[in-house]
């Protein structure tokens, strides 16, 4: 038996060195990777900790701090397996199919229902007709969500609406697995929104704009899906809350403020918005040119409404009074959300319901004309809307005192302000 001085240091031809990682695969690893590991020290105790980060497939944040970097190394091969899961179904499976072939069985069996036993009669119909509209080369989810959002970044639409659909469509295309568009159904549909932990609002609003995505699917010279998975999905909705407006006092102390405020920078939102009923952002793309106080009417053109279509203002004298008296101000200045946070400050309103200016414009509108259809033109709204919602929201009185509220001087800011 040899002892450990006999044994003989190996021999440096024997040994195979292995090589060490590459740097640059090093960084496309760390690429990527969802959650990334960030050592730190606490500053209040002078301890290291390490904190994992990144973000679920369905926009949750993650940021967990541990004492151990071991600890953080296994949650972060936690949620990198979860997040890979949500992807790709793994399960192994006694087949010689392959895993999409198996999908489109699994999509072919949804989609026939009680009548699934006659796929085989399905299939045969196919081959003896050969249905010549069907889409061919569909996209996956995410290769179509990434063309669509490359189309919407030109599209002529307001960036509010491009935001709201880039954000929701992300969430989808994370949420969900990566099948063909072609292969969505409205169960597929459904089970995305059941796992959205938001409102009912919200959940519609999501339905929404995937919606658009598919009908942007449906469109040439795409034609990837024939009909929108969508269409037949519904979300309830609960009892939605009134529209709030705001009290005779309440606008009283908003335009004194705006008068106030600057020599009345905002006194012209505030007012058409008041009076007018425009939106925040109708108020925001609104120019000078399209306010016409001889004729006294504000023509909105359709790429500055909601709807799309454009409708003209009837300037009531209330309003006139204000445009006379802050005649070139821009409606919409420099710097526009500090300015009017300053302005409902100091005029003591905490609480801002959404739309609570153009809710409170047309309910005195209504109760001064009576007419449903006068309020839904001059809105943009339908009289269905106007009878369900602004009706008897205000009484007599104060409707007068409301189109009394006129500016307490003659001419405002646009003394010193030229027009455009």
């Amino acid at each position: 038996m040899q002892t450990n001085a006999q044994i003989e240091a190996p021999n440096p031809e024997n040994v195979i060195t292995l090589p060490r990682p590459r740097l640059r695969q090093a960084v496309a690893q760390s690429k990527r990777q969802k959650f990334k590991i960030c050592p730190f020290v606490n500053e209040r105790t002078g301890s290291r900790s390490w904190r994992v980060a990144g973000s679920k497939r369905d926009g949750t944040r993650v940021r967990e701090n541990f004492a151990d970097e071991a600890a953080a190394r296994c949650r972060q091969i936690e949620l990198e397996t979860e997040f890979l899961r949500g992807a790709a179904e793994t399960n192994i499976r006694a087949t010689k199919l392959t895993a999409e072939q198996i999908q489109l069985a699994e999509v072919a069996v949804i989609k026939l229902g009680e009548d699934w036993s006659r796929l085989l009669d399905a299939v045969d119909f196919w081959k003896t007709h050969a249905n010549k509209n069907a889409p061919k080369d569909s996209p996956r989810i995410d290769d179509a969500v990434e063309q669509f959002l490359a189309w919407l970044t030109p599209a002529p639409f307001r960036d509010a609406t491009k935001r709201n659909w880039k954000y929701r469509l992300g969430v989808f295309k994370n949420s969900v697995q990566n099948v063909r568009v072609s292969e969505v159904t409205p169960d597929f549909i459904d089970d995305f929104l059941t796992k959205r932990d938001t409102t009912p609002g919200g959940k519609d609003t999501d339905r929404r704009a995937v919606s658009r995505f598919f009908s942007w699917c449906i469109e040439r010279p795409r034609r990837w899906v024939l009909t929108n998975p969508c269409r037949d999905v519904k979300v309830p909705q609960g009892q939605s809350a009134p529209p709030s407006v705001l009290s005779v006092d309440q606008c009283q102390s908003l335009l004194r403020a705006a008068e106030a405020h600057k020599d009345g920078l905002l006194a012209p939102y505030v007012a058409v918005c008041l009076f007018g009923g425009l939106r925040p952002f109708e108020a925001g793309r609104l120019p000078w040119a399209q306010v016409n106080l001889k004729d006294k009417e504000i023509l909105l053109e359709a790429t500055q409404t909601k709807t799309n279509t454009s409708r003209t203002v009837t300037i009531e004298p209330t309003l006139a009074k204000w445009l006379k008296a802050y005649k070139g101000c821009e409606f919409f200045p420099a710097n526009w959300r500090k300015e009017f946070d300053a302005v409902r400050a100091a005029a003591g309103i905490t609480e801002w319901p959404h739309d609570v200016m153009r809710h409170t414009a047309i309910s005195h509108h209504f109760r001064k004309h009576k007419s449903y259809g006068k309020a839904a033109e001059q809105f943009g709204n339908s009289e269905a809307i106007i009878k369900k919602h602004y009706q008897g929201r205000v009484n007599s009185n104060d409707t007068k005192k409301f189109y009394a509220l006129a500016p307490t001087k003659k001419t405002g800011r646009a003394t010193r302000t030229k027009m455009p």
